[in-house]
């Protein structure tokens, strides 16, 4: 369990700045090449395994394999599904609403994680929380303040903010919970290694039952090359990910975990030259100065 404020906030930056470079690829498989969810998932899970399989060995090398018990084996099993649903969650966001309407539906979780992480371990920062409030109010009103009513999908706002809030709560809520009493760092890296590999299988799964459906994965050398490039960052974003969140302090790390969205809009830009404006990255530096005040 990592308890220093500082490497809990280094790590959450690590976690989100790679999964927004992983969301800017899930958008252009899924909504410029119109890919469907559950086979993009799979071969991104596919992809990881290889990579974990690797790190896993250089592992096992250097360190002791945590003590396996049926308490411990269910926890990862219960971890891997949670984080699962929430990939499949935003999954389902990125097709149904941009990128800009999903910062916000991203952000509104905030308003709720730290109540729930207050539940499920008893801590409850009270600056923390107020950054997050804060923060959540300015990102809705400069969102409000740039959308044109016309592109605002009311329903399909409404219904991502259904889907993937209660999944992030949870998600949050759970996280330390099933993280309890894993040793050191070094174990936790286990546990995440081990939960990729039920990810792995639940995308297996998933994936089978939906085979018969899909006509063409569209593989090529240069999306190979992207997936593999993906599996680098899921592998970064899962470990730094685990030991930010294992933490009863880990509504800090919520704060900067739930970033991501806005360091997506960044990378949209460079990398599928999304149109923004220098005062979307304003306000990121904005949100992340904010939520170092009350550290």
């Amino acid at each position: 369990m990592i308890s220093s404020i500082a490497l809990l906030i280094t790590l959450a930056s690590i976690s989100a700045i790679s999964r927004g470079i992983i969301s800017v690829i899930d958008r252009y498989q899924m909504g410029y090449r119109k890919q469907g969810i559950i086979e993009v998932n799979f071969i991104n899970n596919l992809f990881s395994i290889i990579l974990v399989t690797i790190f896993f060995i250089f592992m096992v090398k250097k360190h002791n394999l945590p003590v396996f018990s049926t308490t411990y084996a269910i926890r990862i099993v219960m971890y891997a599904l949670v984080v699962q649903m929430v990939a499949y969650g935003y999954s389902y966001v990125y097709k149904k609403i941009n990128i800009m309407q999903s910062v916000v539906v991203n952000k509104l979780s905030d308003l709720f994680i730290p109540l729930a992480l207050f539940l499920a371990t008893g801590c409850l920062n009270f600056k923390s929380y107020l950054v997050s409030i804060t923060t959540t109010i300015i990102v809705a009103i400069y969102f409000f303040y740039k959308e044109k009513r016309a592109e605002l999908d009311k329903t399909a706002m409404l219904k991502s903010t259904l889907v993937v809030v209660p999944l992030l709560v949870f998600q949050s809520a759970i996280s330390p919970v099933l993280t309890h009493d894993v040793g050191n760092i070094y174990d936790l890296i286990f546990f995440t290694i081990f939960t990729i590999y039920i990810r792995g299988i639940i995308a297996l799964g998933a994936f089978v039952v939906k085979i018969k459906y899909i006509q063409n994965l569209g593989l090529s050398k240069s999306i190979l090359l992207i997936y593999a490039c993906r599996a680098v960052l899921t592998l970064l974003a899962q470990i730094t990910y685990t030991l930010s969140t294992s933490s009863p302090q880990s509504s800090i790390s919520w704060v900067f975990l739930n970033i991501t969205p806005l360091y997506s809009v960044l990378f949209g830009n460079l990398i599928l030259h999304e149109k923004i404006k220098w005062v979307d990255g304003m306000v990121i530096v904005l949100i992340f100065i904010l939520a170092l005040i009350p550290k």
